[in-house]
């Protein structure tokens, strides 16, 4: 079974995960060495699966796992985000994505089709998470390193490969209704796989910076008018 590129920054970011794990236990960021053991797993069944033409079985496996991608996202802005309403809208991300993908799986798109509406809804969500960590980041009252901040390179490495993914995911039917399927998974690794190797080594970092002690974040919310 041949491997691509960027199956091995996701196996990168896992020994990370493992090795730095000490650094990472008693904090939000521990939520990472199950996720990366996940995403292994997956990649690789799903590999397997494609590789032996089985696209029906690698596509329940991944309508199954890119939920839980989202809803391990949205708790790590939970736990990073500080101002109130951040923290709110983080927090009720999960439910309400969650039963958003159950109804296009179960009633709309089906389990049989990549669920491409509830990536879109879940990547608008995760991005807007985004923008608001870097509200409190930028515009913190008190000098902060952001390049030793764990969570701001997660939220860099997600916002790129989520951006991406969004903008793939919007032209979708445009390939469909042409019936350009070959020029839409060329595309599609284009964007995903390039994006995908900067996004896991950018985990990777923030694993390495992360420290025991440390709080989820380091700067003060900032009131919204």
């Amino acid at each position: 079974m041949h491997l691509n590129l960027f199956n091995y920054a996701e196996m990168l970011a896992l020994v990370v995960s493992i090795i730095y794990f000490n650094r990472i236990r008693n904090t939000p960021f521990a939520i990472l060495l199950p996720y990366m053991i996940m995403i292994v797993t997956i990649e690789t069944i799903g590999k397997y699966l494609a590789d032996r033409r089985l696209y029906i079985q690698n596509l329940h496996i991944f309508n199954v796992s890119t939920v839980v991608e989202f809803v391990v996202f949205f708790y790590l802005f939970y736990q990073n985000l500080k101002t109130p309403i951040f923290k709110k809208l983080a927090l009720y991300s999960i439910p309400v994505y969650i039963v958003l993908a159950f109804i296009n799986q179960a009633f709309i798109q089906g389990f049989d089709r990549f669920h491409i509406y509830t990536m879109i809804i879940g990547s608008l969500f995760l991005i807007a998470l985004i923008f608001f960590y870097f509200y409190e980041a930028f515009g913190s009252m008190e000098p902060v390193y952001l390049f030793k901040e764990p969570m701001f390179w997660i939220a860099v490495g997600l916002f790129l490969f989520y951006l991406g993914d969004f903008t793939y995911n919007v032209t979708v039917p445009y390939f469909i209704q042409n019936r350009m399927f070959k020029e839409g998974m060329r595309l599609f690794r284009l964007i995903n796989n390039n994006l995908i190797i900067f996004e896991y080594v950018c985990f990777s970092i923030a694993i390495i910076t992360c420290r025991k002690t440390r709080p989820a974040s380091n700067f003060q919310s900032l009131p919204l008018l």
